[in-house]
């Protein structure tokens, strides 16, 4: 199945410290243990959180008993004594953890640790969840094909942390981002055309053919979540790529022009100047002084 010892070296050399954009992790110890032994009542300051791979136990929280076997999640919170008895060829994946406070969103740590200070100890039938199969592509498999390169180890096991709240916790009210409508998606990907295709045909129709919407929903797409017109985008974009290129090269204005897609020098001229109250040529000027390196 794994290879159970090169499986928790590899996660305890690579993947201690989670860093994400919210939430950062430090990770005291990852267990791959096969036939795990009976331990003593103990507590920790710190997150425990195991999955039963096979085998039987009983997980003890107080008074309160708990089965284990294949399938089977729980959790032992910090200062809570516990204590797995009973074993019978139990294997056991586990980590212990705490999350980085001074890493991690303050707002995004409180809710983390409301949802699973305040969730369920233990659940069955977890076999098949996603959370099973995120912490089994950890694992390096007896073959030894078909293993995730290391690199990849510290990004999936930040995943597995932080979804565990998803699973065991008690719905959250957190400060995550808003999801992105479907709208906003199409806004976007809009946006990053325009951009990769300046010099190309940007009309409004040939885009609106491309993304296999109507022009009149287009422009009401615009209007909606970005508060401008299609074409004032188009322009603005524009504009925004010829300033890169004004003050980073050494390129011609009029090369410049239809680089990013304006019909004359001229037009851009004018353009130009409405936008950034000068001109081209003086903007370069003034801004030369500026530019980290020329390209002749």
């Amino acid at each position: 199945m794994f290879q159970w010892q090169q499986s928790q070296e590899r996660l305890n050399r690579q993947a201690g410290l989670l860093q994400g954009e919210r939430l950062t992790f430090h990770v005291h110890y990852w267990g791959v243990s096969r036939h795990l032994v009976a331990n003593p009542v103990h507590k920790h300051s710190f997150f425990e959180i195991c999955y039963v791979e096979g085998g039987t136990g009983i997980y003890t929280e107080g008074d309160r008993e708990y089965s284990l076997h294949r399938g089977v999640l729980f959790c032992s919170r910090p200062g809570v004594v516990h204590q797995i008895r009973d074993v019978n060829e139990l294997d056991l994946l586990y980590v212990a953890f705490e999350p980085d406070e001074k890493q991690s969103d303050p707002a995004e740590l409180e809710s983390y640790l409301d949802a699973l200070g305040q969730g369920e100890v233990w659940m069955d039938n977890q076999s098949g969840s996603p959370i099973a199969g995120l912490w089994r592509s950890l694992l390096v498999p007896d073959s030894y094909a078909g293993a995730l390169s290391a690199g990849v180890l510290p990004a999936l096991a930040h995943s597995l942390l932080a979804s565990f709240p998803d699973l065991l916790g008690v719905a959250r009210s957190s400060n995550r981002p808003p999801v992105r409508t479907d709208s906003s998606i199409l806004v976007q990907r809009t946006k990053q055309y325009i951009r990769d295709n300046l010099a190309g045909d940007l009309s409004q129709q040939q885009v609106a053919r491309l993304l296999n919407v109507s022009e009149r929903h287009l422009s009401r797409l615009f209007a909606e979540n970005i508060k401008e017109s299609y074409t004032t985008t188009v322009r603005n974009e524009r504009i925004r790529a010829a300033e890169e290129l004004l003050i980073r090269t050494g390129t011609p204005i009029k090369e410049i022009a239809e680089q990013v897609g304006f019909s004359s020098v001229h037009y851009f001229t004018r353009s130009f100047t409405q936008k950034k109250g000068m001109p081209p040529a003086a903007y370069r000027e003034a801004n030369w002084r500026h530019a980290d390196h020329l390209h002749p």
